[in-house]
């Protein structure tokens, strides 16, 4: 079964995301291993610059990174219908034994994290919360492996 870590900085503060996050990996245990790995939201960030708190964040997610192939999310990423997305999976599927979905602070992930990704995708064109982003991903994972069983969730 492939194996999916998802990897973000910050604890979620909202019992609704978190419902939607558990609500999802409960229906994706059935396609593939997703594990979800928070990275603690970064000590007296308030006396660091936007560069240094987001240079920080990419020590700490460095740490945990499992998978040879690593996805960057960031809006200034490749922006993908969920057909198509579905299709990236496969490729992925076929290449590796599981990947790494990497979610950036409140700024955003440094520079070093989105030069070593294999694709930097976007979820939308529009800015999201970080956390918010969470329980999209795991939807549109959802989604894609319905897509590439042909299940009805997509139709």
């Amino acid at each position: 079964m492939y194996h999916i870590n998802i990897i973000a900085i910050g604890k979620n503060k909202d019992a609704w995301i978190e419902q939607g996050i558990e609500h999802y990996l409960t229906l994706l245990k059935k396609s593939a291993r997703v594990s979800l790995i928070i990275i603690p939201d970064i000590k007296n960030s308030k006396n660091l610059s936007t560069e240094e708190l987001k240079k920080e964040e990419a020590r700490q997610l460095q740490k945990s990174l499992k998978s040879g192939y690593r996805v960057a999310l960031s809006d200034r990423g490749r922006q993908t219908t969920s057909e198509n997305f579905a299709v990236v999976l496969q490729q992925m599927m076929s290449h590796s034994d599981g990947c790494d979905f990497i979610i950036g602070g409140i700024y955003g992930l440094d520079d070093s994290i989105m030069q070593s990704a294999q694709l930097i995708l976007s979820l939308s064109p529009m800015t999201m919360s970080h956390r918010l982003i969470r329980p999209v991903l795991l939807e549109q994972l959802y989604r894609a492996f319905s897509i590439i069983s042909g299940g009805q969730y997509h139709k």
